[in-house]
């Protein structure tokens, strides 16, 4: 349904105007690992992306403090790219509507690199004035102004708008088309009918500013204002693994969860994992009727800990969940026998608590008492294998004594006691 926006408190006549984010660039250290953020700043709001993690942080009201030469932020707003989640319900972002800012934005090298972007395939986001509640995909509202936009409300430039009567110029005619056919989404307060571009030295205002200024609202229509999924048709509502934190070579099981029933013939996730030390089946289906169902994931031995991100996919909607894969460490440590006369031998036996991973595991070896029972410096594990043996030695002029034989690997200490006899003359 399409309803022509003769509603607005704002000036159907005004004409829409064209405004930049500043850059900036900075590097953020995550852990060990330094990452490079590329951002962008407008007035007070900035945003960073993580290009490894594919994650989108963005923050309001920033401000950089000279006295304590250090940043400060209002609030801040997390977007995981991976998914296609928004924030939850009743929550705001750098953009009052709750919205991610950066995807919104008009990119200098889409507009104009047209071997690569053909059609700009995206919304832009736009100001208003003034709003009133807020509609689906906004999650947040910040104005109750009668007869205003909510937030989130989706403007479409007309069809009958001609742009090349608009503006000659082929780039700004690629803008106008995007507006025809993805439109605008009401983003935040602001200056009446302002679309936002990232920052690049190479905008050329006197293309730019003439072209924006060809278009005013009335040009423009409201198409229906949010949207919900119809009541009762299945969405994919999570993925979860269990346990979450294994040791390489052990099985984990995954659940995939839907909102409802799945309708009749099932409902087919499409699975997917990100690292060879964990796989999972193309597919999961959930049958008619059921609202969940589990599938396998299978881990190989690993020298390190990796951490997978296992993905679901269903309708248009991806689930994500972290399963951690450790590798082997030490078990439990026997003697077999405990008790030796002095000068016998006894034999150490090391069990890690899964396979050890190509290239062996090595696990050191001490004595308490070197002198009176020894042990090799280490023993390693050979891949595959879960359990090693090795010789302790004891002197023969020991006397009754006992000595603790330990194993180390990962971190993790296993111990055991062998008691010591004197031999008898």
């Amino acid at each position: 349904m399409l309803m022509k926006a003769t509603a607005w408190t704002t000036s159907r006549t005004r004409a829409f105007r064209f405004t930049r984010f500043r850059p900036r660039r900075s590097l953020s250290r995550i852990g060990s690992k330094v990452v490079i953020l590329a951002t962008w700043i407008c007035a007070a709001a900035r945003t960073a992306i993580d290009s490894e993690r594919n994650y989108l942080y963005e923050l309001y009201n920033v401000y950089y403090n000279p006295t304590q030469g250090r940043w400060y932020g209002g609030s801040g707003a997390f977007f995981d790219m991976n998914t296609n989640d928004r924030r939850p319900e009743g929550w705001t972002s750098a953009d009052a509507a709750g919205l991610a800012i950066l995807p919104g934005l008009v990119r200098y090298d889409e507009v104009y690199d047209d071997a690569a972007v053909p059609e700009i395939q995206h919304a832009f986001r736009v100001t208003v004035r003034a709003t009133q509640g807020h509609v689906y995909p906004a999650s947040h509202t910040a104005g109750s102004t009668s007869g205003a936009l909510p937030m989130g409300a989706r403007l479409r430039l007309k069809a009958s708008v001609n742009v090349t009567q608009r503006t000659s110029d082929p780039h700004m005619q690629k803008i106008f088309r995007t507006m025809q056919k993805y439109g605008l989404l009401v983003a935040d307060n602001g200056s009446d009918m302002f679309i936002t571009g990232t920052h690049d030295t190479l905008w050329n205002n006197d293309i730019v500013n003439p072209a924006f200024y060809s278009l005013t609202a009335s040009d423009f229509e409201v198409t229906q204002l949010g949207y919900n999924p119809p009541s009762g048709v299945p969405q994919l509502s999570s993925v979860t693994a269990s346990p979450s934190v294994l040791t390489g070579g052990q099985n984990s099981t995954g659940t995939v969860s839907l909102t409802a029933p799945a309708p009749t013939g099932g409902a087919t996730i499409a699975l997917g994992s990100d690292k060879a030390s964990a796989t999972v089946p193309a597919n999961v289906i959930v049958s008619a009727g059921a609202s969940s169902a589990p599938f396998p994931i299978a881990t190989t031995p690993v020298a390190a800990s990796v951490t997978a991100t296992i993905s679901a996919s269903y309708a248009g909607i991806t689930k994500t969940t972290a399963v951690t894969i450790n590798p082997p460490v030490p078990s439990s440590l026997t003697l077999s026998p405990s008790t030796v006369n002095a000068g016998s031998s006894s034999t150490g036996t090391v069990t890690l608590n899964g396979p050890a991973p190509a290239g062996g595991t090595v696990v050191a070896l001490s004595s308490s008492k070197p002198s009176v029972a020894s042990v090799p410096a280490s023993v390693t594990v050979a891949p595959g294998s879960s359990s090693a043996t090795f010789i302790v030695t004891t002197s023969p002029g020991s006397s009754n004594t006992s000595v603790t034989v330990s194993a180390t690997a990962g971190g993790v200490t296993k111990s055991a006691t062998l008691s010591i006899r004197k031999r008898r003359r």
